[in-house]
């Protein structure tokens, strides 16, 4: 009995520890990913814009973060006279606060930090707070550019919030779980392709989820809350130096973390061929290898937006989230309750067990049946949608009309 304090001091001790190295790890982690992504995403634009980019500062520009890195920790810290000190210094905290939480419960690959089974819940919960940090650095700066960006920051992200989260549902009714661990192994079989993408429903998800998270990582063409050719730099306005890099860290942290999550959700996170068949190791070093491949090929897709497409006006924006894409996640929701219908009911449906059998992972006739009736009531769906929202010559203005918009 004398040693029940001592183990339960010597647990709770390394508690503490492993919880401070996973957060050091994750703030250095994500602040070595944001250089190496400032970079990626400038070379990347630099070749398509047939020019060098960043090239100077080290091999092929690789320390060009770096040295800016230290310009921004050298500049003098600027606050208003007349703006809110408090509300002013907590948003970078507040921002980037929300996107290390999400972190706790990404997996990395076929490793899990933390897993909970609520973990899906969890992360779009904290992510939550990112919203309040860009409200709070519009309104502490006293800034009427500042106060414009930060509400319509506000207008976006809920706004497409709920086409996002709405996206989800079909993953959680595919997998029956909340927890990212069981949506990733869910998605391991057929050699480590059993990824949700490849299901009709799954990539309607993938695509309506991909769109909402360009708005909720501020990426382009989803860029108004700082658009700097109208209000400056939005609610960045009143902010330099180390404040305004946390801002920039918090952004690259939240789309590297966006692309995490797709990767998991979607693209089978670490899964892939031979990841089963190495072992615990040897595997989960080849998970992270796959999981880091499909993660910066999608940060690639944002670049490669960035790079191509323009700026959607205000309304356009506010327009094709609730006139879009909500009815197009709604009609997928249902899909996947057709889909889980026919490939998995059995005496719940007597109907579908006479006609294709009994559910099973290898009756290829039912899956068949699901994949054809799911893809032509998506189909349907957006064409019904983009029918509706064709707009008539006589809705368009003579400056549109002056721009050829017409057709």
């Amino acid at each position: 009995m004398t040693y029940w304090p001592v183990i339960a001091v010597d647990a709770w001790i390394g508690l503490v520890l492993v919880s401070i190295i996973k957060v050091t790890l994750i703030l250095v982690g994500g602040s070595l990913g944001m250089m190496f992504l400032t970079w990626y995403e400038r070379r990347a634009i630099a070749y398509m814009q047939d020019r060098r980019g960043p090239n100077r500062v080290g091999p092929q520009g690789l320390l060009q973060p770096v040295s800016e890195a230290i310009k921004t920790m050298t500049k003098e810290d600027i606050t208003p006279l007349d703006a809110d000190r408090v509300v002013h210094f907590l948003a970078p905290v507040v921002m980037l606060g929300a996107t290390v939480l999400a972190f706790a419960v990404i997996p990395w690959g076929n490793l899990f930090p933390s897993s909970l089974r609520v973990g899906v819940l969890f992360i779009f919960a904290v992510t939550g707070l990112h919203t309040v940090g860009m409200l709070m650095a519009g309104w502490g700066s006293n800034n009427k550019f500042a106060l414009l960006g930060g509400m319509r920051g506000v207008a976006q992200m809920v706004s497409y919030e709920i086409p996002l989260l709405m996206a989800l549902l079909p993953i959680i009714l595919l997998s029956g779980s909340l927890s990212l661990t069981d949506i990733v192994t869910r998605q391991g079989d057929w050699y480590g392709f059993g990824w949700y993408v490849f299901s009709p429903v799954g990539l309607t998800a993938f695509i309506t989820f991909f769109i909402a998270a360009l708005a909720e990582g501020e990426r382009t063409p989803f860029d108004i809350p700082e658009a700097d050719s109208e209000i400056v730099a939005g609610y960045l306005t009143e902010y330099g130096g180390m404040k305004f890099a946390v801002f920039y860290l918090s952004n690259y942290m939240t789309n590297l973390a966006l692309c995490f999550i797709m990767a998991s959700l979607f693209l089978g996170g670490g899964n892939g061929p031979g990841v089963t068949a190495l072992g615990t190791v040897l595997g989960g070093l080849l998970s992270l290898v796959y999981f880091f491949i499909k993660a910066l090929a999608l940060f690639f897709l944002m670049v490669l937006i960035r790079g191509t497409v323009p700026r959607l006006r205000v309304d356009q924006l506010m327009g094709f989230a609730w006139k879009f894409l909500l009815p197009i996640v709604l009609v997928n929701v249902f899909s996947t309750a057709i889909w889980v219908a026919i490939t998995r009911w059995g005496p719940q449906a007597q109907i579908f067990t006479d006609w294709f059998g009994e559910p099973a992972s290898d009756n290829y006739l039912r899956y068949g049946v699901a994949i054809v009736v799911t893809l032509i009531i998506n189909l349907l769906a957006v064409y019904a949608v983009m029918r509706i929202n064709r707009r008539q010559p006589s809705d368009l203005t003579e400056e549109e009309i002056a721009l050829g918009l017409a057709g």
